[in-house]
């Protein structure tokens, strides 16, 4: 007799990437609602002191002798870090080197700061995107656990009498109710399907399930006639 079940490395790689998913989905959550929210009220604080301040975007990003930036510098001013997203939206802004003097750059550079420094750091649309992540991963968690649970029940018996266990389904299953194996996958991937005359088919997959070699075997040994062709 042969028996398979649940291949315990296959559920714990799902239930480790099912934890990252809620991992994901708790960040989400945390930087939709609360982080990036808190981000833009700092923002609003120091707002004034940015836009009463013109400076280039090369400027306010050039560190002096002790490494810290000019933005940096106003923003410890109000007991504040800079928040990692302004940052990258004002280094997005330097001119390159070849107009880097160029008036007419460094006009329209001037107001493209403006309008960050007067805008939030993070949008209502960065602030919905996080919350449709935090669901879509939540989502996704749950369903790798959900898929975890269902394979953890099953079982897979192939002896003499035929094939049972409830992963053959309600009944079991006559080596003779066999009509078509499909073994194209089973060197690569440990995978083959079985066709009953019913049409129902019947998906083995030995990665799934640890033991699914010995229930091949049995089935090759009862069935010899639809054995992988050498």
């Amino acid at each position: 007799m042969a028996e398979a079940k649940l291949n315990h490395d296959y559920a714990l790689r799902w239930v480790l990437v099912g934890a990252l998913m809620f991992g994901i989905c708790v960040w989400s959550l945390y930087d939709g609602k609360k982080g990036w929210p808190q981000q833009n009220v700092v923002m609003e604080e120091v707002r004034p002191l940015l836009l009463a301040t013109n400076l280039t975007a090369t400027a306010w990003l050039e560190r002096d002798d002790d490494s810290v930036t000019t933005l940096e510098r106003v923003f410890s001013e109000t007991g504040h870090k800079v928040p990692g997203k302004l940052s990258t939206k004002i280094k997005d802004l330097k001119l390159p080197e070849k107009v880097a003097n160029d008036t007419v750059s460094l006009e329209k550079q001037a107001e493209q700061l403006r309008k960050v420094f007067e805008g939030p750091v993070y949008s209502e649309h960065d602030l919905h995107t996080q919350t449709v992540q935090a669901w879509v991963t939540a989502l996704l968690g749950v369903l790798m656990l959900v898929v975890v649970g269902l394979k953890a029940g099953k079982r897979f018996i192939a002896d003499d009498r035929g094939l049972s266990g409830n992963g053959f389904g309600a009944q079991p299953v006559a080596y003779e109710d066999i009509a078509e194996i499909n073994w194209a996958k089973w060197d690569e991937n440990g995978i083959i399907v079985l066709t009953l005359k019913s049409r129902r088919r019947i998906k083995l997959d030995g990665w799934h399930f640890v033991g699914m070699t010995g229930i091949a075997e049995e089935i090759r040994k009862h069935r010899p006639d639809l054995a992988p062709k050498a």
